[in-house]
């Protein structure tokens, strides 16, 4: 079993929006009033290219044998000075996900480093990404990958 990770091209559309269906279907089961279900209009192949042409974007593929298992979308984001806080570089991690039955082997992790790598080149080292609290193995595997939580978003209804 030979894992590869790299950068997706627009070949990779099509499974990259049947990859985004099992960390939507997780979000939808959990949040069905927020989250709709996975379908052709979640994370749409157009959508997908338009990312993939802007170069503030990373996307990765991991692939186990030759097929899709999994991907990360993170996207340089530049925060600039105001009155309140200093300016500052960031990779905001959008979306991680790996196929169930490939999970717990280690392309959650390669995904994350190639991000990591990524944002290293451009001398970026703050990550920073949400994760839904009903969510506890994506907030384990965070916290395994030195993440901590920075704020909290609270809500009424």
């Amino acid at each position: 079993m030979t894992t590869v990770i790299r950068r997706a091209d627009e070949s990779d559309v099509e499974a990259l929006a049947a990859l985004n269906a099992d960390v939507q279907g997780v979000h939808a089961a959990a949040l069905p009033w927020l989250f709709k279900p996975p379908g052709p209009d979640t994370f749409p192949p157009a959508e997908i290219a338009d990312l993939l042409r802007r170069p503030e974007n990373l996307l990765f593929v991991a692939e186990i044998d030759g097929t899709a298992a999994g991907y990360a979308y993170g996207e340089i984001m530049r925060r600039y000075e105001t009155p309140f806080c200093h300016a500052y570089d960031t990779v905001y991690l959008h979306h991680i996900s790996v196929r169930p039955d490939h999970r717990r082997h280690g392309v959650g992790t390669a995904l994350l480093g190639a991000v990591r790598a990524a944002a290293a080149e451009g001398g970026i080292t703050l990550l920073e990404l949400d994760v839904w609290r009903f969510n506890e193995a994506a907030r384990a595997f965070f916290r395994r990958h030195g993440f901590a939580i920075s704020n909290e978003r609270l809500w009424s209804h």
